[in-house]
């Protein structure tokens, strides 16, 4: 396996990654990095392009004070966000 590829908590995020953005004790969702996007939630605006060269495990402040955290993917993380989406559903 190329060792860039590998799930490390020294890695940083790169544009492309497919990460968990923990909003909320209650709320993640998976999200693919795109420099030029950003994520919009009840705490505030989130730009991409901010993520891009972080650390897994950071948090990332928004336009309005809130925050979130960007998790590595993780089977178990995965699972969780599979869950609860089907429980919106």
């Amino acid at each position: 396996m190329d060792s860039l590829m590998k799930i490390s908590f020294n890695r940083c995020i790169r544009d492309g990654d497919l990460i968990i953005v923990n909003e909320r004790h209650d709320t993640m969702k998976a999200v693919k990095v795109c420099e030029n996007l950003v994520i919009q939630n009840r705490v505030g605006v989130f730009k991409h392009s901010n993520w891009i060269g972080k650390p897994f495990g950071s948090i990332i402040f928004s336009n309005k004070g809130g925050f979130v955290y960007l998790l590595a993917l993780t089977p178990e993380l995965w699972t969780l966000v599979l869950s609860h989406r089907t429980q919106i559903l």
